[in-house]
């Protein structure tokens, strides 16, 4: 044999032994992928519940839609603690398990009490798995069957209202979703309010086959301030949260009484400030709201389109007031007033907080203004 042949054959020898150090690494079907994780408190037990996904199919749906649908399992763990709960777990775990791929907690009412939310926060942080950026929800239904509904035409429960949020938000804003680290951040801050968005299951809207299908919905939320849990509302007490939530909201608008309005329009781009009043008698507040309107149907004959941007001035003003009445009777703050106050003048904020008098339900004054554009109805509008 040459001196350049064994040469070769050292080298190639050597890669060999090189290659075979993944031998321990481990197949995407061989590992438990956590996707989701629900925390209930119930009967003085912590009872946590894990979805997970073979994350198999769903990769053979990236190719395609399948057709049947992926499993779903959901594991269930009890305990006097939520450390204990999580043990519960692994008892009957089957393979190595991953809580990489969490995107989403859910937890009951009971679970939103201050002792237990500090347990809660104390596990998730000390887990170097479970990201900080997934989304947060509160739910007064059963957590276990929110994990097992699933989207439409057998797609991967992924691409969820659980999981995507945004998806659905981005094109009819209501109650805008909640990451985890601005949840904590919110949570324990001074004066703020957070929104937890809820989540349920409905039966009335969908059907498969002629089936009802259950779907997943935002059906309102939990009000948290001081760590407090002030209450819920439903989603339709909470509408003018989105005004001032988010600059890039957008959502239809109907102008007019329910049962004979006079048209819709689409709103978008909002912009909010918020200017603080001192008086002798209390503090007030002014929200003023700008806002880009479109229209979309006229009902009505001769609506001029002074009356038209006139009206919808109003019915927006009536829904961001509703909103923030209904809250302030819960001692909530959904349109953080209070919070301005406390970063703008803490000295203040604090003597009034003593008497739970940094906001009542008179203390708002809203300005509207709103640049109503039209597309293709203008035959039907006067001016």
């Amino acid at each position: 044999m040459t001196r350049l042949l064994r040469r070769s054959v050292i080298l190639l020898t050597g890669f060999s032994l090189l290659l075979s150090g993944c031998w321990d690494i481990r197949e995407i079907q061989d590992i438990e992928y956590i996707t989701a994780i629900g925390i209930d408190y119930r009967d003085g037990k912590y009872i946590i519940y894990a979805q997970m996904l073979d994350f198999s199919s769903v990769a053979k749906q990236e190719s395609g839609k399948s057709s049947q649908p992926t499993p779903v399992w959901v594991g269930q763990g009890r305990g006097a603690t939520l450390a204990d709960a999580l043990i519960n777990i692994y008892k009957t775990n089957q393979q190595q398990m991953s809580w990489g791929q969490v995107t989403a907690l859910v937890l009951t009412k009971p679970m939103l009490e201050p002792d237990r939310m500090e347990q809660l926060f104390d596990m998730t942080n000390r887990s170097q798995e479970i990201r900080y950026t997934k989304w947060i929800y509160g739910t007064n239904g059963e957590i276990e069957d929110l994990f097992v509904t699933t989207p439409f035409f057998m797609l991967s429960p992924l691409h969820s209202l659980l999981h995507e949020p945004l998806v659905s938000y981005k094109q009819i804003s209501f109650i805008q979703p909640t990451q985890f680290n601005d949840f904590i951040i919110h949570y324990r801050e001074k004066a703020a309010t957070v929104i937890l968005p809820s989540l349920a299951i409905s039966s009335a809207n969908w059907s498969e086959d002629m089936r009802q299908h259950p779907i997943l919905e935002i059906d309102g939320a939990y009000l948290l301030k001081d760590k407090i849990n002030k209450g819920w509302l439903k989603r339709e007490d909470l509408l003018g949260i989105r005004w001032i939530a988010n600059s890039k909201a957008n959502a239809p608008l109907v102008i007019g009484p329910k049962d004979d309005p006079i048209g819709s329009v689409k709103l978008q781009k909002p912009h909010s400030s918020i200017k603080l009043l001192s008086s002798k008698d209390g503090m007030s507040y002014r929200i003023r709201l700008k806002i880009l309107a479109t229209v979309q149907g006229v009902y009505k004959e001769n609506i001029t389109i002074t009356e038209l941007q006139r009206m919808t001035e109003e019915t927006l003003r009536k829904e961001l007031l509703a909103t923030f009445q209904k809250s302030a009777a819960l001692h909530a703050d959904p349109y953080q007033l209070s919070l301005k106050l406390y970063q703008r003048n803490p000295k203040l904020w604090r003597k009034l907080n003593k008497d739970e008098e940094t906001i009542t339900q008179k203390s708002l004054d809203i300005d509207v203004k709103v640049d109503l554009r039209f597309w293709g109805q203008r035959k039907r509008v006067k001016r």
